[in-house]
């Protein structure tokens, strides 16, 4: 097989099943990746790359390929726009921390600071009270119940 016949069955190949300009991209890649060269190395290069038929059904499957994830892309951008997402490549998009800045963070910290320090004050206070009026009540409530079992 020499280049001229290997060109024309990937072009007849290709025709009909992807773009025309993505046949003629295809076509020169491939005629520039042969050359210009000796029959012997053109020869040998054609081997390598096998039948011009399997690198079509490649290309048309990759075309696919490539035009479905498009399509996949395309009904995703849709369907964020309808649920009011902005669609971004980062991949972020369902952390729930992401809209956090410093700042919240901060006030979140001193808000839980806060409060560990209110329950702190009043364990206290409830801890004196106890012991100040608590314990007495107890110690009499104690007696109480001793003397009058006598």
């Amino acid at each position: 097989m020499q280049k001229i016949e290997f060109l024309n069955i990937l072009r007849q190949s290709l025709e009909g099943e992807i773009d025309p300009n993505e046949i003629e991209q295809n076509i020169r890649y491939y005629d520039q990746y042969i050359g210009n060269r000796p029959a012997e190395e053109e020869e040998k290069i054609l081997k390598e790359l096998g039948d011009p038929r399997l690198i079509a059904k490649s290309i048309i499957e990759a075309d696919r390929a490539a035009k479905q994830k498009e399509k996949a892309n395309d009904d995703y951008t849709y369907q964020n726009a309808y649920y009011g997402y902005q669609n971004q490549e980062s991949g972020d998009n369902n952390n729930p921390r992401k809209g956090f800045k410093w700042y919240h963070k901060l006030a979140l910290a001193a808000s839980i600071l806060c409060i560990i320090i209110i329950i702190s004050v009043l364990g206290s206070i409830m801890f004196r009270i106890l012991f100040t009026i608590g314990f007495p009540i107890l110690i009499i409530v104690f007696l109480l119940l001793l003397f009058r079992k006598k």
